[in-house]
């Protein structure tokens, strides 16, 4: 017996002798101590947390060491019948094959991991399970998926009053938003999450929210805010935790890097280098080479920028990472286009586009076949730069229908589930029916009289709420019969200003200028009354300047011609004309034309909010902020002025508000007003397109 557990204990060494020679990459203090326990440890529970332990320890510097100590704890604790060392074990599986981007085998891990924790009913687990599944959907773009298990995960964990859990399930909702370009709802649920640790006062939580936060600035291009988080969290890092620091100056770097600040991203990344080092952190460093290589590629040191990328090849190939391996093979090959090697690239991205295919990374192809057409079109072969643009159009047009095709599959699994749950719910009934079947029958009596009680109330309340439903309907037809009558009457007004404004224009303000004109000719002619009449050209030089005004207010001939963005923007620009009044007006996102009604009324409501500012406000600086966005568009409208009790002027049913929340109200939008005495007023909008 003590020769086999002699024999089982130096096959341990050896195997992570023959691994750690593999990869080169030495044990830390920590896992030296540690293999030292495990080295007098007797087959048994203490045995497995320490093996797990030492895979927790190895998934920060080399994810198949850790593999390989998950899968002997497994089978110990399958030995020893042990249950919470299976989960244990499983769940470490699961998170190694995340972290290596093997998400479907991460998955089956985590299948494993919820199954066993329903059998034993342990709903901690349980809730830590679904957060697993969220965040392995989320790495594989399934974001209704992700934010399904995300809720499944904080109803369990809500009830536990479980705050670690909320606080992870709120920093991965702010990692898939933001994932998802949804910066405001990701800066959202990293807010939720800053304000459950405060309850926690864990400062390593602290640090990593900052650290997405600042992260999500960045993707803004906010860069100013993007560094103020980083350096909150860098404050709040200790000197020795080098894992965090080596993190936040890489982030650092990048921030610098994308403002164009190169030297300051070379100063942030040779900071981060000696600690990724120290801590053998492997895709750390992978990372750092090719930030390193894109710096100088940018400064125009292509042999450097091919040394560092070839550098990062290298340590991506020791980790098996086909994304970094694709993303470092593409970098060398736009060295090469740029060195006007054309051939050499474009047998660099053929393996790009090989490896993305036989690994299944469609966003990977699909660049490659764009950066294909790019180098064709740089070395004068336009006919095969205009084919592979071509095939990069194909392939992103069959992405998008195979994307919608995976929603609906997810939702039928999702329903599929609850199906599931709901027969099983029957089956129980079904079976608790059958048990108490003998009682009922002394009660068949006392239950027929209840049935019939129960049916007279039924119809009465059946035929209650008919009647309660049909004058909903009959208020509901009425309300959209008004919505419909204001929308005609909306749409009239604006077409009777549009057709006045045309007259006033092409009718009056012509009859005015000739009439100017006949003035100007006989001015000469008749030199008694040249002072009447220069009076009398005057006047109607007021009067035509006074038409075109009107006109111009009533339908701007920029709102018709050219859309709404240009015909705000010449306002704000007529505004700062004015004496006293400094207007702002920024539109960011896309400028494509909206039907012409709602331009207008869009335009009507900037117009109505300068008017109340000009009118009420006593404001001397204005802003607007137009977002064009592909599904809405987010207005922010501000002003310097005295401001007003919002709630008062409400009740009050003040002409100019209630203007501005009607047309907000017709175009099917959402409005906040903000703003008290002496402190200005602010107007915030959500249109949909």
């Amino acid at each position: 017996m003590c020769s086999f557990k002699l024999i089982r204990l130096l096959s341990f060494f050896l195997a992570v002798l023959v691994f750690s020679e593999i990869h080169a990459i030495p044990a830390t203090d920590e896992l030296d101590s540690l293999f030292e326990v495990v080295s007098t440890q007797e087959d048994g529970i203490e045995k497995v947390n320490t093996i797990i332990e030492i895979a927790r320890k190895y998934a920060r510097i080399d994810l198949d060491s850790a593999m390989m100590f998950a899968e002997q704890a497994f089978a110990l604790s399958n030995q020893l019948d042990y249950d919470k060392g299976r989960l244990n074990a499983l769940f470490r599986k699961g998170y190694i094959q995340k972290k290596k981007g093997n998400y479907n085998t991460s998955f089956e891990y985590f299948t494993e991991f919820l199954a066993l924790s329903e059998k034993i009913q342990d709903s901690g687990n349980m809730a830590k399970g679904y957060l697993e599944y969220a965040n392995v959907f989320r790495r594989m773009g399934k974001e209704r998926l992700a934010s399904y298990y995300h809720q499944k995960s904080i109803a369990i964990y809500l009830k536990l009053n479980h705050k670690w859990g909320l606080l992870s399930n709120y920093n991965s909702l702010g990692n898939l938003f933001k994932s998802n370009a949804q910066f405001d709802s990701a800066a959202y649920y990293y807010m939720q999450a800053i304000n459950i640790n405060k309850e926690i006062g864990s400062v390593n939580n602290l640090i990593i929210i900052y650290h997405n936060l600042g992260g999500t600035y960045k993707e803004l291009q906010d860069y100013e805010n993007a560094r103020k988080y980083l350096f909150m969290a860098l404050n709040n890092t200790e000197d020795d935790n080098k894992d965090k620091l080596s993190v936040i100056y890489t982030k650092l770097g990048n921030v610098s890097n994308e403002e164009m600040y190169l030297d300051s991203a070379l100063f942030y990344y040779k900071l981060a280098e000696p600690l990724c080092r120290d801590l053998r952190d492997l895709r750390g460093l992978s990372d750092l080479y090719m930030n390193y290589g894109i710096v100088f590629e940018k400064k125009g040191l292509y042999d450097l920028a091919y040394h560092n990328y070839n550098l990062a090849l290298k340590y991506y190939k020791e980790q098996n990472l086909s994304k970094g391996i694709i993303k470092a093979c593409q970098r060398i090959a736009e060295v090469y286009s740029k060195r006007g090697n054309y051939n050499e690239a474009l047998m660099l991205l053929d393996s790009c586009y090989q490896l993305s295919k036989s690994t299944n990374r469609t966003n990977e192809r699909l660049s490659t076949l764009l950066q294909f057409s790019e180098v064709y079109y740089e070395s004068g072969n336009y006919r095969l730069s205009y084919d592979y643009f071509n095939k990069y159009n194909n392939l992103k047009d069959s992405i998008y229908m195979l994307e919608k095709e995976e929603i609906i599959a997810d939702l039928r699994i999702q329903y599929d589930r609850e199906l599931d749950q709901a027969k099983i719910l029957a089956l129980e009934n079904e079976n608790l029916r059958k048990t108490k079947q003998r009682n009922i029958y002394f009660f068949t009596g006392l239950i027929i009289i209840g049935l019939g009680i129960f049916l007279l109330f039924y119809l009465r309340l059946t035929a209650r709420k008919n009647r309660i439903i049909a004058e909903q309907r009959i208020r509901q037809l009425e309300e959209e019969k008004k919505l419909l009558a204001a929308k005609f009457l909306v749409e009239g007004q604006e077409e009777e200003r549009k057709r006045i404004a045309q007259e006033l224009h092409d009718g009056l303000g012509v009859l005015l200028s000739t009439t100017k004109m006949q003035f100007s000719s006989i001015k000469d002619k008749s030199p008694e009354n040249k002072s009447l009449i220069e009076r009398a050209t005057k006047l109607l030089e007021q009067a035509s300047g006074d038409v075109r005004k009107i006109s111009h207010n009533m339908m701007p001939g920029l709102l018709t011609k050219l859309g709404l963005c240009e015909a705000v923007e010449d306002l704000f620009e007529r505004l700062n004309e004015t004496e006293g009044i400094s207007a702002h007006a920024e539109i960011t996102g896309g400028r494509e034309r909206l039907p012409e009604n709602k331009e207008i009324m869009m335009y009507r409501i900037v117009q109505e909010m300068v008017n109340n500012t000009l009118k009420h406000a006593e404001a001397k600086h204005l802003g607007l902020v137009i977002n064009v966005l592909p599904e809405h568009l987010d207005i922010l409208y501000t002003d310097d002025g005295k401001g007003f009790d919002v709630a008062e002027q409400l009740e009050s049913k003040s002409l100019g508000l209630q203007s501005i929340q009607s047309r907000v109200n017709f175009l099917e939008g959402q409005l906040q007003i903000e703003s008290s005495p002496e402190a200005g007023t602010k107007y915030t909008m959500l249109i949909p397109t």
